[in-house]
């Protein structure tokens, strides 16, 4: 089974939720978007997405049939996929239409794979009426007779706008779903509940490239076609990356699109195009079909394209049209060249995405491996209107200054840190330790000397009567603390007598009908209550530990059996009490989880040599150019959209100290290739402290600084600290000239410690900044 990222969970729970709503509705063709960027795994989302409603309606007695439609061959691509997702569980079985039985109807957990091209044309055979009545409309009533709603997911749904869109329209109209999910990087129905995945997040997981760089330092020249010009350019770029890339057996490729997409057929123009790049190719970079770097997907020709997507497949260099756009997959694309006449703005998006997957889903040192790289002939104002994908385009981008002096320090990154999935058996003492604290309970002989996840002590027996004792006393305590737990009966409420004029307004309910809920109903109400409550984890295995802490919370501590342990959790005063227990729980499990995964495999710190990059892009979503900065070792100077009042402060004092200062440097605050130094958090999980600033003195002292304001960071004294900590082994280990630690602005000066700090709200003891005082020998 595929560990799923935590923005998959996210939107698989959005999803579930909403479509769970839908089927307890009577109407039908009920619509839901699903929008996903490139590379974030949608066919897995929504794989899972109906693993996890199959699962939900099984507990309701209830069930469904699902329909995959996909363009071209794209449902052959998902089909195995979905294969390969449920290999373990088989859970849901994918069919194709020819293992379909239409007397019979489609089976609970059965999903068929179509394609619209077998389907939404006319006399399409699929659709056809035949004597052995063997269609598609005969299959989808027969599964409805039988009771089992459809719900039909429409992937790639930006394509159900083509030429065929009205007769893909009528073929949805006779299939009748109940529910149509329709997944896409760019959508383009509206009007209908969407669940979106940012593609911020999508980037956190390092799933897709940081971003795309637009014609990267094009250099004009009235000497060579502008044609010629680009493809030298981006063959110059793929050259760059597959140096870089030559230490994890990666070849990437560069894609080259023939213009005007809206027809698979070349026309003479194309044709005598596709010579020329051919020729240049073959007589100045000898790249061509025969010795197999030159790769061609056109109608008519499919040449060198068997496992072109294998990361160490020698072809450099793809040349294709119109096919390549839809479904395919091929990580080592890195670079694309894309010539003029492009018209359909969906289409280009799609095809931009091509480059946006890392391929070992993971960003890597070498910033410019995290950047896809796009050459084009298309005039700017085009590119601006050209959706999604197009918009993720970087064209910011930062040069280090010529006069800058050269420095090394010492760094390190983290790899990613495993994180917890699934509710295991150590998160219920971590239930019964969160709720013992808030009602002040004794908790001796609970835990483990390490909290939890090793064997607990039996502690001795106690007699009856202090059991009994002890019950009582928790009951008091957990009455004190706003929970009831002498809760008999749950009661709903049911309106009683009431007129319904038909008149647009709000009805005052005078008189209700009480209605106790039958055991039965309890269990199933717990149940989705568990389900409900397992925040980003899985919820299958995850609600089952949380409904056997609860059981095992109110033995232990009350002496409350089962059946009247759900009472009280459901009662509704003590429900959201409950609920804020288990998010509590979650989190303290997710910490202690983390931090012993760290114990579990320590070396998970990298060293590396940081030095200034040459080069850094920039996200034009999330910064801007500032024309007030003259003096940052990389210029233009881009800020944060969203900079914090210090950081923007302490730039600019920087950049006027020009007389002191030889550059100065604003940090990333994460990745691989930027500047970091080890630190224990609060908590005591290892983590990187990415120091805001780095400065270079003319005398040579490098200054280490990070801004804060008073009590901003609840870690800054264990930044600070560990910073210091850095300085003196450099310096006097390296005969580096280190100075620096945590910075706070009072009274229009800079303060900082040259001392450990176990806090930032008292600054008594701090020196001010007086830059041209600094001076550290070597």
């Amino acid at each position: 089974m595929i560990e799923l990222k935590d923005y998959q969970k996210s939107a698989i729970k959005q999803l579930k939720e909403r479509m769970m709503d839908m089927l307890s509705l009577d109407s039908m063709r009920q619509k839901i978007v699903f929008k996903a960027p490139t590379g974030s795994g949608k066919t897995v989302m929504t794989s899972a997405l109906l693993d996890e409603l199959k699962r939900d309606l099984e507990a309701k007695f209830m069930d469904c049939a699902y329909i995959w439609i996909a363009p071209n061959k794209l449902h052959i691509q998902s089909y195995m996929s979905f294969r390969n997702f449920f290999s373990e569980t088989r859970s849901l079985r994918p069919v194709m239409f020819d293992e379909a039985n239409p007397a019979e109807g489609l089976r609970p957990g059965q999903v068929l794979f179509l394609n619209w091209e077998s389907i939404n044309k006319e006399n399409a055979v699929l659709i056809r009426d035949n004597e052995q009545n063997r269609n598609l409309y005969q299959l989808t009533r027969r599964t409805q007779q039988n009771g089992f709603p459809i719900i039909v997911v429409i992937d790639e749904e930006h394509m159900f706008g083509g030429k065929n869109a009205k007769k893909s329209e009528l073929v949805l109209q006779n299939i009748n779903p109940k529910i149509e999910l329709r997944v896409s990087a760019t959508p383009i129905t509206g009007g209908c509940p969407t669940i979106e995945v940012p593609r911020q997040k999508v980037i956190a997981e390092e799933m897709i490239k940081k971003g795309i760089e637009l014609n990267p330092q094009l250099k004009g020249s009235n000497e060579i076609k502008m044609d010629e010009q680009l493809l030298e350019q981006a063959l110059e770029r793929r050259n760059n990356l597959a140096r870089a890339y030559r230490e994890y057996d990666i070849n990437p490729l560069l894609l080259i699109q023939l213009p005007n997409d809206s027809k698979d057929t070349l026309d003479t123009e194309e044709r005598t195009l596709v010579k020329e790049i051919e020729q240049y190719l073959d007589v100045n970079k000898d790249i061509n079909v025969a010795n197999g770097k030159l790769a061609v997907w056109l109608s008519d020709r499919h040449e060198n394209l068997h496992e072109i997507e294998k990361s160490n497949n020698m072809v450099e260099v793809l040349l294709f049209k119109q096919a390549i756009a839809l479904g395919w997959d091929c990580p080592r694309a890195s670079v694309l060249l894309i010539y003029r006449d492009i018209k359909s703005k969906t289409f280009t998006a799609q095809t931009v995405g091509r480059i946006l997957r890392m391929p070992q889903q993971h960003h890597y040192q070498n910033e410019a491996l995290n950047y896809g790289y796009v050459y084009t002939n298309l005039s700017a104002d085009m590119i601006e209107i050209v959706a999604d994908d197009m918009n993720y385009i970087s064209t910011l981008y930062a040069k280090k200054r010529e006069d800058v002096r050269r420095i090394e320090l010492n760094a390190v990154y983290q790899n990613r840190r495993k994180t917890p999935h699934v509710l295991m058996s150590p998160f219920k003492e971590f239930f019964k330790r969160v709720v013992s604290e808030e009602w002040d309970l004794p908790q001796t002989e609970l835990f483990g000397a390490d909290g939890g996840w090793d064997d607990l002590g039996s502690g001795e027996e106690k007699s009856e009567e202090e059991t009994e004792f002890t019950f009582t006393e928790n009951k008091r305590k957990a009455n004190r603390h706003g929970v009831r737990t002498d809760v008999a009966r749950i009661m709903v409420k049911i309106p009683k007598d009431l007129l319904i004029t038909g008149e647009v307004g709000r009805i005052n309910i005078e008189e209700n009908a009480r209605f106790a809920r039958t055991q039965d109903e309890l269990l199933l109400s717990f149940y989705h209550f568990c389900r409900k409550n397992v925040g980003d984890y899985e919820p299958g295995q995850s609600s089952e530990m949380i409904r056997s802490a609860i059981y095992e919370f109110f033995e232990e501590y009350l002496g409350i059996n089962q059946n009247d342990a759900i009472k009280v959790v459901l009662y509704y005063l003590n429900k959201p009490k409950f609920e804020a227990y288990l998010a509590k729980a979650e989190a303290v499990y997710a910490r202690d989880y983390e931090k012993r995964e760290q114990e579990r495999n320590p070396e998970e710190y990298v060293q590396f040599k940081w030095e200034l990059p040459d080069t850094r892009m920039y996200n034009s979503e999330v910064s801007h150019h500032c024309e007030d900065i003259y003096h940052h070792a990389l210029m233009p100077f881009f800020e944060e959209n969203r900079v914090s009042e210090p950081e923007y402060k302490f730039s600019r004092m920087l950049d006027k100290n020009n007389e002191v200062i030889d550059w100065w440097y604003k940090n990333a605050d994460s990745g691989h290739m930027h500047f970091a130094v080890p630190y224990t958090d609060k908590d005591g999980v290892p983590r990187c402290f990415y120091v805001d600033y780095i400065i270079r003195l003319k005398n040579g002292t490098v200054c280490l600084f990070d801004t804060k304001s008073k009590d901003s960071d609840p870690n800054a004294p264990m930044k600070h600290n560990a910073l210091l900590d850095y300085i003196k082994t450099e310096n006097e280990k390296n005969h580096k000239r280190l100075m620096g630690g945590v910075i706070i602005e009072q009274n229009d000066n800079w303060y900082y410690s040259t001392m450990n700090i176990d806090n930032t709200s008292d600054l008594r003891g701090w020196d001010a900044l007086r830059l041209e005082d600094i001076n550290v020998e070597p």
